[in-house]
């Protein structure tokens, strides 16, 4: 007899290993980015990223974004951009994304500062948001592989064994931590279900 059960498996992702992505997908990168369409030239480049947990346990990240201004107007060397961000998941896509942020800079003048989070803030959220996305198919498949491994050889669980396979992975939840992101996965199976111990069925 075939049942379909629901399994709650929790997953930790450390940020240096976000970080990592984010760097391959970010640093390098033009704001705005140069079109065809358009001799506009750009008013930065984005040089590094950093990902960290936020201190103030509310449930967000701090991603930092180091750029180089190219425009003469406001030019300087490095500026750290530090955007306070509230993270969701896309389970259709597998991917971690932004979906509340708030974006400063970091200099000594405050002159400046409020004036290059006007500029950046015209464009942050199609050039450095949008962009900053983490595909995590990788690290579901594996969990699914994981499963499968389990349910294949049967999985013991109070007087019952469980054989089967994993039809679906979804994130439940994903809580960033200061030190690490925790994602709550729910696994859903199709199984089929062998009595072993009746007693532990039995009530007490």
């Amino acid at each position: 007899m075939e049942n379909f059960v629901k399994l709650q498996v929790p997953v930790t992702i450390s940020y240096p290993a976000l970080e990592s992505v984010l760097k391959k997908q970010l640093v390098g990168e033009y704001i705005p980015k140069p079109s065809d369409d358009t001799e506009a030239t750009a008013y930065a480049q984005i040089l590094d990223v950093g990902l960290a947990g936020s201190s103030a346990g509310t449930g967000e990240i701090i991603l930092r974004v180091r750029i180089r201004i190219l425009r003469t107007l406001l030019k300087r060397d490095n500026v750290d951009l530090y955007v306070q961000a509230m993270p969701g998941y896309d389970n259709t896509t597998q991917q971690v994304y932004i979906r509340r942020f708030n974006m400063q800079a970091q200099t000594s003048s405050r002159f400046y500062n409020s004036s290059l989070e006007v500029l950046i803030n015209k464009v942050a959220y199609n050039q450095i948001i949008q962009k900053a996305r983490v595909n995590l198919t990788d690290i579901i498949g594996a969990e699914l592989i994981k499963a499968n491994g389990m349910l294949a050889t049967g999985v013991e669980v109070k007087g019952l064994k469980l054989t089967g396979e994993v039809e679906e992975v979804r994130v439940q939840d994903i809580t960033p931590k200061p030190n690490r992101m925790f994602l709550n996965l729910e696994v859903q199976a199709k199984v089929e279900v062998d009595v072993v111990d009746l007693s532990e069925l039995l009530p007490a």
